[in-house]
């Protein structure tokens, strides 16, 4: 065929452009016709998203890192005393106890102006007992007292013989030693302490150097935790201060001390001298201070430091616990003292029960046989060569000085200082 001339190519061109352009409106409408819209309650028609390879792809979110907390955490070196306290006595019987243990921990000070007796002190405190700086030792709490003062002749002697012994301090476990306190510049270098018993433990050299004492001091069943001869130099006292305990009491009974008023004490407000064969009680958490006046002479008492009569057992206990506690913190230093907190109480409720069941004849033939024999220890003659065949362990000969066990400072230390290593 022949071809057509341009312009009519051009105009056919142009018709078929036109018909394609149609053809694809109408296919357009076609599709939006056939699709449901969104209201009509069918899918909108998804949408393509072309992703540039330049675009880097979204990254995925971190996720958190959880650490795993430790294993164990370390318990505070106080809740495990208090733990361990708990743990050893029948519930609520030692809750004062443990108070007072946190407010020793918490550095606490119990500090009281009491009006008419004078100020009060103690870092190491127990609430609810009665605070009063002197005490009637003829009051009916202290019948153990009274027991002493009609034997304080034999005390006496005893300690008489001793002082005559040349050998005293070498037979002997730290004899006439200073005050062992971080006040000891106001107790001065002339106070001086024959330590029996300090917190409750006898001490076995000395005790076989003054059975007699020890003997009386048993059979009058004193509640003693501390016992000691106290000698004062003449022109010598001590200043005003606190021993920071208000559940442990203090007792002087006179032995050889220079006539009325050479020689005082003054608790609080109040003073009092001290007389041969007198004993005098007193709470010295309140501010206290003594003096002996005397020329020429020094001033020998017995001080027995003993539980506040306001004190049930378990609480005495309780305490006797802290003072097996502070010997050794570590775990195993306070099982072993709440080991021997529970035999206290097991053997404690075992005499209550035998107590309860036993007859008052058997009672009564125990308390004759006990004092039969507190007697003969007392009254028998004792050379200076069988004193120190007692001091000895197990009756082996001669204790040598070098075996000597070292003491615990009794006698001066303060009482109400029992948790400063834990500080």
């Amino acid at each position: 065929r022949a071809r057509a001339p341009p312009r009519r190519r051009t105009a056919e061109v142009g018709r078929l452009l036109a018909r394609a352009r149609a053809r694809r409106r109408r296919t357009m409408a076609a599709r939006a016709t056939s699709v449901a819209p969104a209201a009509s309650g069918l899918a909108a028609p998804r949408r393509r998203v072309v992703v540039s390879r330049r675009t880097p792809p979204p990254r995925p979110r971190p996720r958190p890192v959880v650490v795993a907390a430790a294993a164990t955490e370390e318990v505070p070196l106080g809740t495990q005393i208090e733990t361990a306290l708990l743990g050893a006595f029948p519930p609520g019987t030692v809750d004062r106890v443990r108070d007072s243990l946190r407010f020793t921990l918490a550095d606490g000070v119990h500090e009281v102006n009491h009006p008419g007796l004078g100020l009060q002190q103690a870092s190491s405190y127990i609430a609810g007992l009665t605070p009063r700086p002197y005490w009637d030792v003829r009051g009916g709490d202290f019948p153990w007292l009274v027991e002493l003062e009609k034997n304080f002749e034999t005390i006496r002697d005893e300690l008489r013989e001793g002082l005559a012994n040349p050998d005293l301090e070498r037979l002997g476990n730290a004899i006439w030693v200073a005050a062992a306190r971080d006040d000891a510049e106001g107790y001065g270098p002339d106070w001086r302490t024959l330590v029996l018993q300090d917190r409750c433990e006898w001490e076995p050299t000395n005790v076989g150097l003054f059975p007699k004492t020890t003997a009386l001091v048993k059979a009058a069943n004193a509640p003693s935790v501390e016992v000691f001869f106290a000698k004062q130099a003449p022109k010598t006292g001590i200043k005003p201060h606190t021993d920071f305990t208000n559940f442990i009491m203090t007792a002087h009974l006179g032995l050889d001390c220079p006539p009325p008023p050479l020689s005082w004490m003054k608790v609080g407000e109040e003073t009092k001298h001290w007389e041969d064969g007198v004993g005098m009680a007193a709470d010295t958490s309140f501010i206290h201070s003594t003096y002996n006046d005397s020329e020429d002479r020094d001033r020998f008492v017995l001080i027995v430091r003993f539980w506040h009569p306001e004190l049930t057992a378990h609480e005495r206990d309780g305490v006797r616990f802290l003072f097996d506690a502070f010997e050794d913190l570590s775990p195993a230093g306070l099982a072993a003292a709440a080991g021997k907190a529970r035999a206290r109480v097991a053997s404690r409720e075992s005499a209550d029960e035998h107590g309860r069941s036993g007859s008052g004849a058997d009672e009564a033939d125990a308390a004759a046989a006990f004092k039969s024999a507190v007697s003969a220890k007392v009254s028998a003659p004792q050379s200076g060569e069988e004193e120190e065949e007692n001091g000895t362990r197990g009756g082996g000969g001669r204790r040598k000085k070098g075996r000597k066990k070292k003491a615990k400072g009794g006698g001066g230390k303060g009482l109400g200082l029992l948790a400063k290593g834990m500080k």
